[in-house]
């Protein structure tokens, strides 16, 4: 029990990085609302805050993406991956490589129900009497003590690209081939304690919600986000960036989408091949007892 658990708390800070700056960074395509300003009707179409905010409208319908995440992440070093996030029923499926950082090694992420399986490769069974997996609820007194990843793990996204369009300098960079789509490139730059300090726009997500996100890039220490956005037919949201300058190094991270409103069906790794935290806390607490 003490090999898992320690193991545990070193996989655990690679995995909650990876479920903020991925799974949930990622699903902005998928479950976006609307928010921040707006055109004047009679330029709707020609403004670039309008055109940013009708690709994030377009995402609010999106049940399902699929996506390729890279880039830098603080204090992790650079991460290439890739994820499918379901919004109803929930469900992720996230397979990701870290290199340069204080934990390298390729390791994933299923989020099945109520329950989440943490895969480490060689190096997890290595200290996991020969099994890949650990799985703990997201429910419950379990999930309570887990270092804020349920948390991270049910947070609704929206708010990242939802911030773009609150941009005072949205602009439109030029017309650019993304994997062989025709998009037009978006770009600005906003001050997360600015957006801390405005009540959220009425069209936003709610309050609640927004400064959640925003507070979290607080903690990370960052004070300016560059976001662009690539929209491609059909004010479809084709590839986004953010970047800044957090308290322990670059975040800079790179999604491409390439399928939307498709089933994402994540399965249970099998058991034989899994530890289950909660019934290696209950025989460590029948032992003590």
């Amino acid at each position: 029990m003490g090999g898992t658990v320690t193991h545990f708390s070193r996989f655990s800070s690679r995995v909650t990085a990876a479920l903020l700056t991925g799974a949930v960074l990622g699903g902005t395509a998928a479950c976006t609302a609307s928010g921040g300003r707006t055109a004047a009707s009679g330029d709707l179409r020609a403004t670039p805050v309008a055109a940013v905010q009708k690709a994030v409208n377009k995402g609010a319908r999106l049940t399902s993406v699929s996506y390729r995440l890279s880039g830098k992440v603080p204090g992790q070093g650079t991460i290439d991956g890739k994820v499918a996030f379901s919004i109803r029923p929930r469900a992720i499926d996230m397979r990701m490589k870290a290199t340069g950082g204080k934990e390298e090694g390729e390791f994933s992420v299923r989020l099945v129900g109520d329950a989440m399986y943490l895969g480490g490769g060689g190096r997890a069974a290595a200290e996991m009497d020969g099994k890949h997996w650990i799985k703990f609820a997201m429910k419950g007194e379990e999930a309570g003590g887990l270092g804020g990843m349920q948390r991270q793990a049910d947070q609704d996204p929206a708010a990242q690209a939802s911030l773009l369009p609150q941009s005072d300098d949205v602009e439109k960079v030029g017309e650019e081939t993304v994997d062989g789509v025709r998009t037009t490139h978006y770009a600005g730059v906003v001050e997360v304690a600015d957006l801390l300090n405005k009540r959220a726009p009425r069209t936003a997500l709610d309050a609640e919600r927004r400064e959640k996100v925003l507070e979290q890039y607080q903690q990370l220490g960052v004070s300016k986000l560059h976001l662009d956005m690539w929209v491609g037919p059909g004010d479809r949201t084709v590839k986004f960036r953010e970047r800044a300058r957090a308290a322990q190094g670059p975040l800079d991270l790179t999604i491409r989408f390439f399928d939307v409103n498709k089933p994402v069906r994540v399965q249970a790794p099998p058991a034989s091949d899994t530890v289950d935290l909660a019934q290696k806390l209950k025989e460590a607490g029948k032992r003590l007892g």
